[in-house]
C-alpha cells in the first residue's frame, strides 16, 4: 500500500470516527459529544480538503441552519456533518465503480 493510499485511509477514518462521535451525540443527547464530534467534522474538513465547505451550497445551508436552529452552533455542525455524508457516499461510489480511483505504485499494472 503507497503512503498516499494509507494518509487518504486515515483521512477518510478520521472522518467517519468526527461524524459518528457527532450523531452518538445527537441520539443521546450528549452535549459534549455534540461538539467534540462536530468540531471535529470541521477540523477534518479542514484536513481533508485543505479548505472548509468548498461549495457555495454547503455554506448557505451552514448560515440558514445557524440561524433556525438553536443553539446556533448545532447548525453548523449539521451542515458540516450534513456535507460530510455526500463526501463519503461520493468516495465509496467513486472506489467501487472507477478501476483506478484509488491506483497506487504497486497495482499500477
Amino acid at each position: 500500500m503507497s503512503k498516499n493510499l494509507k494518509i487518504f485511509c486515515l483521512k477518510s477514518f478520521l472522518n467517519v470516527v468526527a461524524l459518528c462521535l457527532f450523531l452518538a451525540g445527537n441520539i443521546y443527547s450528549n452535549t459534549i459529544l455534540i461538539i467534540i464530534g462536530g468540531s471535529a467534522m470541521i477540523l477534518v474538513s479542514f484536513i481533508l480538503y485543505r479548505q472548509f465547505l468548498n461549495p457555495l451550497i454547503a455554506i448557505v445551508l451552514g448560515v440558514f441552519l445557524a440561524l433556525i436552529m438553536s443553539p446556533w452552533y448545532l447548525g453548523v455542525f449539521w451542515a458540516v456533518s450534513i456535507y460530510l455524508m455526500f463526501q463519503i457516499i461520493t468516495l465509496l461510489h467513486n472506489l467501487f465503480t472507477k478501476p483506478n480511483f484509488l491506483k497506487t505504485r504497486f497495482n499500477s499494472n
